[in-house]
């Protein structure tokens, strides 16, 4: 573990880690293409992809920076350093650690208006000897604010042990606990054809007051490493993630017409739970010969998650026009008969690394999965489907020269695809693991030190899902996603910090129903180019302070299945300022920030389900920073 791990938070500045463009977040900081949901078009999240310090976790529950440092998004030449790659890309999460060797302490607010949060975070690090540390931290307070009629509270609470009583033995016990109330649904937009939805205020919430939330996330785990010899190291991570939602509400606005009127409908379902056990254990084995490093890493890991979902019963409240509050009485609700997910997964592998001095890399990896699943109504009959795939990955990695990398690889993976969405016969109903594939390869070239470029291409296979004849949401077909990314990091000149990445995804559907004319070639939502920038400047005239200035855009994506109409090209704008100052022997900043600066608007559409949500309106942000 290095100091960037430490429960400090003056320094937090995503731009500023960033050794590419492609996803970094520190504390409450986060720049680049990708994140844990979003990566080349599809979702690491979904596609097993989550990393807890380099180790597997099935990750259901919210975690906060109350445990979590950061996270890392790996794809391309980044990803080559993980023994077992998988495609879609790793995001790696980094634990907090305690401050070593003395007490710390970090204050935190943040406001956002004229929606978001207010929030007060706390959180202390104490050494209880030389050789156990321990974090302390929680949200006691975070408000909701909305304009009109929404409502709501959370807080959270963490906390992390670290124990190293000797230089072969490391253990980091950890929990995180957050809960919510009253937090209120947001509406779910549906056209009644192939056109977008007329715009609205966008600070008038127009849900129900009674439509809201309550759900508590628990997670908890441990993470234990040994070195019982010179050559070998043991890891392992252990997991338990939960989410318990006991009120849940989905409002839905259907068939909206160009004028704005709807049919108005909640949907109310009963106590929703899904636990996962996960988690990994490693053995890995260095040695060197001359110029050769050998990296040997055998690995098991797994997860067992029982999911209870379903059970809802939708009433409609007839018309109602969208962006427009209107307040319903409370009905009484019945529920129907809950549904049951069963999924035990477990997957041994074995991985070998060479690395040659000066010359390359390269990596093949080779494990097999045993995947099981039952699903079914409860107290009902059971559906269990199993398979056994093998799963392989290669890496090869050449140093034309010390600046010059090129590098390629090739991962095979298996991966569930979440459930079927709403409005289809089987709406809910998990949706069966299938076997994926990726090959990318590319350049890594250092312009100066500190100032790097990565140019990648790569093609991911997966299986497409979507309505069939029967409105059974199913696999349809195959689905191929090819584009190129770019990334350019670092500092061109002392004063500025770059974060530049771009990305083109050309998305191919393939099938019957794109043969017949049922569906169009290109699944709904996915943006053929995304452009993320971040800029930071301070030179020394500006005597500590850092200008921020942000610019993110994506091209249009088609808005339906049948390929007719697209959502416009969403551009915004931001910019901001850091100014870091000193009260005694305090170290603090205050930071402002306001997004989307010219209040654009656009829409984006949900392609499993035909969703629509408005993009953000501007948003006006200030946070103080205060480390002890």
């Amino acid at each position: 573990m290095t100091a960037d791990a430490w429960a400090q938070a003056v320094d937090d500045n995503a731009a500023t880690s960033a050794d590419d463009a492609f996803g970094t977040k520190v504390g409450n900081d986060n720049v680049g293409l990708y994140s844990s949901a979003s990566a080349r078009g599809f979702n690491p999240a979904l596609a097993g992809n989550i990393r807890f310090e380099g180790l597997y976790f099935d990750q259901q529950a919210f975690m906060g920076r109350i445990i979590i440092r950061g996270s890392t998004m790996r794809v391309g030449l980044s990803a080559q350093s993980y023994p077992f790659a998988a495609p879609t890309g790793i995001s790696d999460i980094t634990l907090t650690l305690p401050v070593e060797g003395h007490s710390a302490y970090t204050v935190q607010s943040d406001v956002s208006r004229p929606t978001g949060l207010t929030n007060l975070y706390l959180s202390a690090s104490v050494p209880i000897t030389d050789k156990l540390g321990w974090i302390i931290g929680g949200l006691p307070l975070s408000l909701p604010h909305f304009q009109g009629n929404a409502h709501g509270y959370r807080y959270n609470f963490g906390t992390v042990f670290h124990w190293k009583p000797t230089d072969w033995l490391e253990v980091i016990p950890f929990g995180y606990k957050q809960k919510s109330k009253n937090d209120e649904v947001g509406p779910s937009i549906y056209t009644a054809g192939d056109y977008l939805p007329p715009k609205f205020d966008r600070s008038v919430f127009f849900g129900q007051e009674w439509a809201d939330r309550a759900q508590q996330d628990n997670t908890y785990g441990m993470l234990v490493r040994v070195r019982p010899s010179d050559n070998w190291m043991l890891r392992s991570a252990f997991f338990s993630s939960e989410i318990n939602r006991s009120t849940n509400y989905v409002v839905n606005y259907r068939n909206v017409q160009p004028n704005g009127n709807a049919t108005l409908s909640v949907l109310k379902y009963p106590n929703h739970l899904t636990l996962s056990y996960s988690g990994e254990v490693r053995a890995t084995g260095i040695y060197t010969t001359g110029q050769f490093r050998h990296t040997i890493d055998l690995a098991v890991r797994g997860r067992d998650v029982d999911r209870t979902f379903g059970g809802g019963t939708s009433i409609s409240f007839g018309s109602n026009p969208i962006g427009v509050w209107a307040p319903q009485p409370y009905p009484r609700y019945t529920y129907g008969v809950r549904d049951q997910d069963l999924v035990k997964q477990y997957t041994p592998g074995i991985s070998y690394g060479l690395q040659w001095a000066n010359v390359g890399e390269a990596s093949v990896g080779l494990q097999r999965s045993y995947y099981d699943r039952t699903f079914g109504k409860q107290g009902g009959v059971r559906t269990s489907t199993s398979s056994q795939p093998w799963l392989y990955n290669g890496t090869l990695a050449y140093y034309i020269s010390r600046s010059f990398v090129v590098y390629g690889s090739y991962a095979r993976g298996i991966e569930e695809f979440g459930t079927a969405p709403d409005g289809t016969a089987n709406a809910g109903e998990p949706l069966q693991a299938r076997v994926t594939s990726q090959i990318d390869a590319g350049i890594r070239y250092t312009i100066s030190p500190g100032f790097n470029l990565v140019l990648g291409a790569f093609q991911i296979k997966k299986p497409y899902y979507d309505r069939d004849a029967a409105n059974v949401y199913t696999v349809v077909g195959d689905l191929k996603h090819t584009g190129v990314e770019f990334s350019l990091t670092g500092k061109p000149i002392p004063s500025v910090t770059l974060v530049a990445g771009a990305v083109y995804v050309k998305g191919k559907v393939a099938g019957l129903p794109v043969n017949n004319g049922t569906i169009g070639s290109t699944e709904p939502g996915l943006a053929p180019y995304t452009v993320r920038l971040n800029v930071q400047y301070g030179p020394q005239m500006f005597k500590g302070v850092v200008a921020e200035f942000q610019a993110n855009s994506e091209t249009a994506s088609y808005a339906n299945r049948t390929n007719t109409f697209k959502v416009p090209t969403a551009t915004t704008f931001g910019i901001g300022a850091r100014y870091p100052f000193r009260v005694g022997t305090t170290r603090a900043q205050v930071r402002f920030f306001v997004d989307n600066i010219f209040n654009a608007w656009t829409w984006t559409v949900d392609g499993n389900s035909g969703r629509f949500a408005p993009s953000g309106q501007r948003l006006y942000q200030a946070r103080i920073t205060a480390d002890f």
